[in-house]
């Protein structure tokens, strides 16, 4: 009888340490879309001590609790921001979890335009047109809405064949972009002596584009030198708009000599 009775003890014991499960709580907010430190979502509970926690895809959010008789309020402030898109709101009752679908969103703040250039450097042989892709950032990071849905905008944009470094522009979308001079149109060729040193130094140039830039230094210009039937090459690069070779006069009388850049050639200058 004494063990009938003490079965019969932790049998009641056991059934009074059972929680009675909770009904899913009810979503009350019309739509599940949540500003961070503005929304609230608010859910119809049973019971008390409910614990909640918002899980996105990269982060765990431990947001503040209150509730009110059977309304459980749920609010998120977040200094650092929050990666925005879809996340879960996990409610908990003891052993019980409910899960709910949610879109999180960082309130409007100061964006800065970037951009994003396409060729970042241009020649004057080829187009001068540039397409330029726009986005922003917000300060936490996620990429944001610029207008209508759209993420990106494209422009196209003219530039001047003018060549040079252009940098950036503080405060605006504009970045940095280069433009390099194209192919030379013509190729003067002249030539100097100096009497006393007894030389002679062959000149090309002024080296310019079809709009006038200046070729490049470091361009590669070919010298051809004929004399007697005998041909002989020079290389020399371009500095400064100019290039240009010293020989002495006795290597140069009775000479044709032409220069070449790439398909450019200079006309013949025949030195007596």
């Amino acid at each position: 009888m004494k063990r009938t009775s003490y079965f019969l003890f932790l049998v009641l014991v056991l059934f009074a340490c059972q929680q009675e499960p909770v009904s899913q709580p009810k979503f009350i907010n019309s739509a599940s879309f949540f500003v961070v430190n503005q929304d609230s979502l608010t859910f119809e509970v049973e019971g008390k001590n409910w614990t909640a926690w918002i899980q996105t895809s990269v982060q765990l959010i431990n947001p503040e609790l209150t509730q009110q008789n059977n309304q459980l309020t749920i609010t998120l402030t977040s200094k650092e921001g929050v990666i925005e898109g879809p996340a879960f709101i996990t409610l908990q009752a003891g052993e019980q979890q409910f899960n709910f679908p949610i879109y999180l969103k960082n309130p409007d703040s100061k964006i800065q335009l970037e951009d994003l250039r396409s060729p970042k450097t241009v020649n004057t042989d080829s187009s001068m047109v540039q397409q330029q892709i726009l986005y922003a950032f917000d300060e936490f990071g996620n990429l944001t809405e610029l207008e209508n849905g759209k993420y990106f905008l494209e422009n196209y944009l003219e530039l001047a064949p003018k060549t040079g470094t252009f940098k950036g522009i503080t405060g605006t979308a504009v970045s940095s972009f280069y433009v390099d001079p194209g192919t030379v149109k013509t190729i003067p060729l002249t030539y100097s002596t100096d009497p006393i040193n007894q030389t002679v130094t062959i000149k090309a140039g002024p080296l310019l584009d079809q709009f006038e830039n200046t070729v490049s230094n470091g361009t590669l210009v070919l010298f051809s030198m004929e004399k007697a039937g005998e041909k002989k090459l020079i290389e020399a690069v371009v500095q400064d708009a100019y290039s240009q070779f010293t020989l002495p006069v006795s290597e140069v009388k009775n000479t044709s000599i032409t220069a070449r850049i790439a398909h450019i050639t200079s006309q013949t200058l025949t030195l007596k």
